[in-house]
């Protein structure tokens, strides 16, 4: 493909600014397999030579994960190196070469759909009947801990939903009317990060010295956590507890468990919090453990993972056999050697740099646009160009968050390129944050629109429950609008009828404003106090939860700045509403059409061509990064000396995740400017470009 090149201005192998270091990429490494490696005279041969029949055939460093099956066991899988098919493989080779029986197996995955792959992947191997994987325990940590934990239990609990536990919280928030707002998932995610690392195990907690856990939270986490134990409810965390406070409180339990789980294996172990790694440390005591994972690979911190518990386990387990994947089967020299170049920055990781074998030659592609709105214009023109070569669902679209593809998401909406989302998100203003603002707008020039009445009642602290029929009756026995009635309401204390009045004035003066300058007043405590309803004032603590919903409404305001009046952004707002409801209806464009996702959302998968986009500082690595010491929700697990480094390497990761999803072509674009402000290309990037030692595996520009 040369013609794309041309539509792209500045497209090329090295991103401005880059020097001239060099072109990362990958060595090369020697393409022998089990059918060179392992000779017909050992013991299993056989195994190797039936699985070479079903056409696998592993590598070196395969063969010896497979054989490595007594005693602990560490497996530094890399991006692409044959992760799943090891797995697969080692657990056949306990049953059919060690014939360990199937009922002393244990396969811990993190996701439902891993742990069906594995038992599918199983069936497919001559020899593992289905008799022998019912047999096994293959699930994930929470499907195996509620085994455990609901075994003992004479009436298991229910388990609650998200939206029963957010429900919960803001009622107990309401309740004891707390002179600070919190948003129920803020306080959701303090509770499971208290959970995930042990600081709550029933009614004890050790969270006195919590930084970042005001008094006024710990009341409402501990009536939640009380209420539930008065109706027989559980969270989706306290299955992990459950279990590990089960298997201390019976003993011949635990024993039996012990004497049943011979072979532990457990997958992505780099994405472990601290009750998991615990749960896993009590049930393997006496087990042959084996843990898989890649710490370069770890990125899942803002929920409490730890990738640290995979780095300590050679020291807890001194001797153990460490086995490296490093062959990497999925992406070109390019883009393998551009991820490590990378992750090579990051020191808490285990040494490592992938190879691959002698093919596909494409480099990583990357180019400046000057906006963000350039940058979609250009992604939309190379995804015509890359459509002629593939369809539509092999191209994915990565970012880091929502709001950094806002444009582009409105752009593919209001032109023929089919594509899909994450969970068929919502549009930019439907998100829970966003939409009040919109409907404070809509009340503005339309006070008769109850949807949106209802959707600002809270940001007014008035109770839709309470309130909202009330209002509807007022506004149809005095004739007047919806908005009007509010003033009516005499429950409301007078200080509180006061300030609605005021709002109400306000509110009907706000459809007069630029859409900019609206949106201001809407977030200004002046006006509709909607930043200080949602926590997301400038002042005051900044949490991780905060950050996001403060970067949403930035981008909003970003949004609105083409549109000279409220009624004309409001149209283009339905009209993008409306195409996004038509393309979700049409069949067609479900099945093949471009992957927008995160890059969070995209770990795991694979995608022939790969569009990163925002590769730029304060985006990669986001802002929630560079000053982690002002998120304590997010950091309150870390230690306090080197939380900027966990932040800056998670990051790192994250990046690096991104640019190994690629299997053919990987593309990256880093705007100069975003939200009106001059901005860098992504150290991340730049960062694979910095000369190196001698040692390492680069291609010279001239070449």
């Amino acid at each position: 493909m040369t013609e794309n090149r041309e539509e792209i201005e500045g497209i090329g192998h090295v991103p401005r600014g880059a020097g001239q270091a060099g072109i990362p990429r990958a060595g090369i490494a020697a393409d022998l397999t089990s059918e060179q490696l392992v000779h017909d005279d050992e013991a299993d041969a056989f195994f190797f030579r039936t699985l070479e029949k079903r056409n696998i055939r592993l590598n070196g460093s395969q063969i010896d994960a497979v054989r490595s099956v007594d005693g602990p066991v560490l497996i530094n899988a890399g991006a692409g190196s044959g992760k799943t098919t090891v797995l697969t493989c080692r657990t056949a080779y306990l049953l059919l070469v060690k014939r360990v029986p199937a009922k002393n197996i244990v396969l811990v995955t993190f996701t439902r759909q891993a742990a069906k792959q594995m038992k599918d992947r199983l069936l497919m191997i001559p020899g593992i009947s289905e008799a022998m994987v019912r047999q096994m325990i293959i699930g994930t940590f929470h499907s195996l801990a509620r085994t455990i934990y609901f075994h003992k239990l004479a009436e298991p609990p229910r388990i609650m939903s998200e939206k029963q536990k957010e429900f919960l919280i803001g009622q107990i928030t309401k309740e004891m009317a707390l002179g600070e707002q919190y948003e129920p998932e803020t306080l959701l995610a303090l509770l499971a990060h208290l959970k995930n690392h042990l600081l709550i195990a029933g009614e004890e907690w050790e969270t006195e010295e919590v930084e970042g856990l005001k008094d006024d939270a710990r009341r409402v986490l501990r009536k939640y956590e009380a209420y539930k134990r008065a109706n027989h409810l559980i969270d989706y965390e306290d299955l992990i507890t459950g279990c590990i406070e089960t298997l201390e409180k019976y003993p011949e339990y635990l024993a039996a468990l012990h004497r049943r789980m011979g072979y532990i294996l457990v997958d992505e172990y780099q994405d472990t919090n601290h009750a998991q790694y615990r749960m896993v440390h009590m049930l393997s005591l006496e087990s042959n453990l084996c843990v898989v994972g890649d710490p370069d690979q770890a990125i899942y911190g803002w929920r409490g993972a730890d990738p640290s518990i995979i780095l300590r386990f050679p020291d807890e387990h001194p001797g153990c056999s460490r086995i490296t994947l490093d062959i990497n089967y999925r992406s070109p020299s390019g883009v393998v050697g551009l991820g490590n170049e990378v992750i090579k920055h990051n020191k808490n990781r285990f040494e490592k740099e992938l190879k691959v074998l002698d093919g596909e030659k494409k480099l990583p592609l990357y180019w400046n646009p000057r906006s963000v709105e350039r940058e979609a214009e250009d992604v939309l023109a190379l995804i015509r160009e890359l459509s002629k070569e593939y369809d539509y669902h092999n191209i994915a679209i990565l970012y880091r968050t929502h709001s950094t593809a806002r444009t582009l998401y409105e752009k593919l909406l209001m032109n023929d390129i089919p594509f899909t989302t994450h969970r068929d998100e919502p549009t930019f203003y439907e998100l829970a944050t966003i939409r009040p603002v919109i409907d404070f707008m809509k009340l503005s020039v339309d006070p008769y629109n109850e949807q949106a009445l209802e959707s600002i009642l809270p940001c007014l602290y008035i109770s839709k429950a309470r309130y909202l029929k009330e209002i509807q009756i007022i506004a149809i026995q005095k004739g007047v609008s919806y908005l009007d009635a509010i003033e009516y309401l005499d429950a409301l204390p007078s200080f509180q009828r006061r300030r609605v009045k005021e709002q109400i004035s306000w509110l009907k003066s706000i459809g007069r404003l630029s859409p900019l300058q609206a949106i201001k007043e809407i977030r200004n405590d002046a006006g509709g106090g909607y930043d200080k309803f949602l926590g997301s004032e400038q002042n005051g603590a900044v949490t991780y939860h905060k950050e996001l919903l403060r970067d949403d409404l930035y981008e909003l305001e970003e949004a609105v700045k083409p549109y000279k009046t409220v009624p004309e952004f409001l149209a283009y707002v339905q009209k993008i509403i409306v195409e996004k409801e038509m393309r979700r209806q049409s069949k067609q464009q479900v099945q093949d059409g471009v992957v927008l996702q995160t890059i969070h959302s995209a770990k795991g998968l694979e995608y022939p061509v790969v569009i990163l986009i925002g590769a730029i500082d304060g985006v990669l690595p986001h802002s929630i990064a560079v000053t982690p010491e002002d998120k304590p929700d997010f950091w309150l697990h870390k230690p306090q000396d080197n939380k900027l480094e966990e932040a800056m390497e998670e990051e790192r990761r994250l990046c690096y995740v991104a640019v190994t999803r690629a299997k053919k072509q990987l593309y990256v674009s880093s705007p100069q400017f975003f939200r009106g402000k001059p901005v860098a290309i992504s150290p991340f990037i730049l960062d694979a470009f910095r000369p190196q030692p001698e040692t390492s595996s680069r291609l010279s520009n001239a070449k």
